[in-house]
């Protein structure tokens, strides 16, 4: 027997209805780069983030005439020759430098910097979000890698007195004379300054030569910007 209308339309109220239809998706959020790889060296990655920093705080002398994104690539490739020579390090063990020369570098930084700029060094820091304590670790970084650099390198430098006396007549004679000097000691009396800006001339460009040649036989991949 069917139910009475009533009944009819109760049950009918109290049937589920269809499915409610799905909400729409969510739109994917938009990407966030939060960051890009500025270069590859061996295995190591540099960022940009990090370039970015050492630009911020002016961390190497800016050269007569250079404009902004010279220096950034100035910048760059002072990081990959640190990565290249700490490669090195890691082989032959760590350093500990003189905590005495890296509070004076870092004095020296602060002080050119805020020279430049003409605004107190803690200002420039807090400006680009980075601490004196990072800075102090950058500074400390460098030190250890060129006093490893230069004490790898020293035992191969040679100077003999043929050299110096040719360095004397040469250019020992022609920057004397840039500077107004109209004579030159003898030798003899200059011998070991002679001596000593020979060799240091030689040994770094015995530094030039083996870090090109760390890179020539290391992967170096700069991504450019």
């Amino acid at each position: 027997m069917a139910p009475a209308p009533s009944a009819l339309i109760a049950l009918l109220l109290a049937a589920p209805g269809p499915p409610p239809a799905p909400a729409p998706a969510a739109s994917p959020a938009a990407a966030v780069v939060l960051d890009r790889i500025a270069v590859v060296v061996g295995d190591e990655i540099i960022l940009e983030s990090e370039i970015d920093r050492l630009v911020a705080v002016g961390y190497l002398k800016p050269l007569p005439g250079e404009d902004g994104a010279a220096y950034r690539d100035r910048v760059l490739e002072e990081l990959v020759t640190d990565a290249l020579r700490d490669r090195e390090l890691r082989k032959s063990g760590g350093l500990e430098p003189d905590p005495a020369e890296v509070e004076r570098r870092v004095r020296a930084l602060a002080e050119r910097v805020e020279k430049e700029r003409g605004v107190p060094f803690d200002e420039v820091l807090k400006g680009a979000g980075i601490s004196r304590g990072e800075v102090t670790a950058w500074v400390r970084k460098g030190l250890v890698l060129e006093t490893f650099t230069r004490e790898r390198l020293a035992p191969t430098v040679r100077v003999t007195d043929e050299e110096i006396r040719a360095y004397y007549e040469g250019p020992f004679r022609e920057e004397a004379r840039a500077k107004g000097l109209a004579s030159l000691p003898p030798l003899p009396e200059v011998s070991d300054e002679v001596r000593e800006l020979l060799r240091e001339r030689k040994l770094n460009d015995a530094i030039a030569r083996w870090t090109d040649e760390l890179r020539k036989s290391t992967r170096v991949l700069v991504y450019r910007r």
